[in-house]
């Protein structure tokens, strides 16, 4: 068996390692897969390395694949495209009273998703044996929907498994049809191409039957498997398996307790509330600390009892609508401790540990010393931090999570559900979470957890066996 791997993502290498860039999403996990059974693993050449393209070879069996498209191809993929549009799209964040506009700036960008997509398909066609049984191709990322369509269209026929996997939602086929009628329909004959389109959660795979059914001529939905002509789509909820050898070492870690003595001191013998988050506007962390706001309004005595921490960090690229949304994150931070703050003391923080090595020991010191742990996205693939916290928090604290991320359908019976556009009920949740007796499960919790690997999530998404 071998791994062929296409994602935006990329890894950290040198000489005879590879390591993910950050703790989330799929790269970790290409990592380890790549590690036990080798393979090629083709991504978007890291902006800090922009002139690396040619093959890397990392020990026997590994090889990376940086595709690098240029400026102002990269621009028009991933910002424009990929970014603004698509992301943007499958979370629900375009204010449809002013976008998305398809004028000439967008179709020359589309003209460019589709130029990164064909060096992708064409780098994959140049590794790939068609080998029945014995190689794997898994696609991921909106970035790199077009590549089973040029993939797929120079050959007569495909003996190797391929598999997309998506790890944002879907959205709703009204929703979808926000981008124009030849490019919804392309988008999902080309995924329409592999053997298996996977999600983290059922409802997400549920929006993409049913876009399938409205907007693909002649496609066929019979529960959930896509029959277009003579090939047969299957669709899958598996989320992925939470690394829980990896957490059980990282919370014995000297890095993780330099961050507990450093967040033992800012706390200064309050109850800690933590959430973590990259700067994604579908993270809601504005609404967040406008709901903790409303509970010290009620509860003012609750700024010396407790703080409320966010760890952040901020996308790679970030522009825009990110950039307004981190300085309104702040005001919404300044607003609340000008308010609160007492004894020399925020009553709410943004913590940036940076990209360093130890940043994840950072949430992990956190998550061990939290009375609760706060989620409320208004809508997330997945969302890893729930994961970690329902594996991390003790009995006595609690995991408020919202209705709309992902990780809700696997950790809902052991969760407070938050609705992520309700201040009033999000802010009772939290009151309650802060001075209440707390969760309980953590046994449940770590049991669920711990009984995921990575094989069987492999085995699930590619229906191997």
């Amino acid at each position: 068996m071998r791994i062929l791997t296409c994602s935006n993502s990329c890894p950290r290498w040198d000489a005879d390692t590879i390591a993910p860039r950050s703790p989330g999403g799929l790269a970790p996990m290409v990592v380890s897969l790549l590690n036990e059974h080798g393979g090629h693993w083709i991504f978007t050449a890291p902006p800090d390395q922009p002139g690396v393209s040619s093959p890397i070879r990392i020990g026997d069996d590994i090889w990376l694949h940086p595709v690098e498209p240029g400026e102002e191809l990269r621009h028009q993929h991933y910002d424009v495209i990929s970014i603004r549009l698509l992301l943007g799209l499958l979370h629900y964040m375009h204010d449809t009273s002013e976008q998305p506009v398809f004028d000439s700036a967008m179709v020359d960008a589309w003209a460019g998703y589709e130029a990164v997509n064909q060096s992708y398909a064409k780098r994959l066609r140049e590794v790939s044996d068609n080998s029945a049984g014995d190689e794997l191709i898994l696609i991921n990322d909106p970035h790199l929907m077009l590549v089973p369509e040029y993939f797929a269209e120079t050959q007569a026929g495909r003996a190797s498994r391929m598999t997309y996997f998506l790890g944002t939602p879907w959205c709703e086929p009204d929703y979808f049809s926000l981008i124009p009628g030849h490019i919804r329909t392309r988008i999902l004959t080309s995924l329409l191409r592999c053997d298996v389109v996977g999600f983290h959660a059922g409802r997400w795979v549920d929006a993409f039957l049913a876009c399938c059914a409205r907007y693909v001529p002649g496609a066929r939905v019979e529960g959930r498997t896509v029959i277009l002509g003579e090939h047969r789509t299957e669709l899958i909820a598996m989320p992925f398996p939470l690394d829980t050898d990896v957490l059980d070492r990282m919370t014995e870690a000297d890095a993780t307790r330099r961050w507990q003595s450093k967040l033992a001191e800012l706390a200064g013998g309050r109850k800690l509330m933590l959430r973590a988050d990259r700067l994604d506007l579908w993270k809601n962390i504005p609404r967040g600390f406008q709901a903790y706001e409303m509970a010290l309004e009620r509860r003012p005595e609750l700024a010396e009892q407790c703080w409320f921490a966010a760890v952040v960090t901020t996308p790679s690229r970030a522009a825009g609508r990110h950039q307004a949304y981190a300085e309104a994150t702040e005001a919404v931070v300044r607003r609340i401790n000008d308010r609160f703050a007492t004894g020399g003391r925020e009553a709410v923080s943004l913590i940036r540990p940076g990209m360093d090595d130890d940043s994840r020991n950072c949430v992990v010191a956190g998550l061990l010393m939290s009375t609760a742990a706060v989620v409320n996205s208004t809508y997330d693939g997945l969302n890893l931090f729930a994961k970690e916290a329902a594996y991390l928090l003790d009995d006595d604290a609690s995991l408020l999570l919202s209705a709309n991320a992902g990780a809700d359908e696997q950790l809902g019976p052991f969760t407070v559900t938050v609705d992520p556009f309700d201040l009033g009920q999000t802010s009772e949740a939290m009151e309650k979470a802060l001075t209440g007796s707390g969760g309980s499960g953590r046994d449940a919790r770590r049991a669920l957890l711990r009984d995921e690997h990575l094989d069987g999530w492999l085995t699930t998404v590619f229906r191997l066996g």
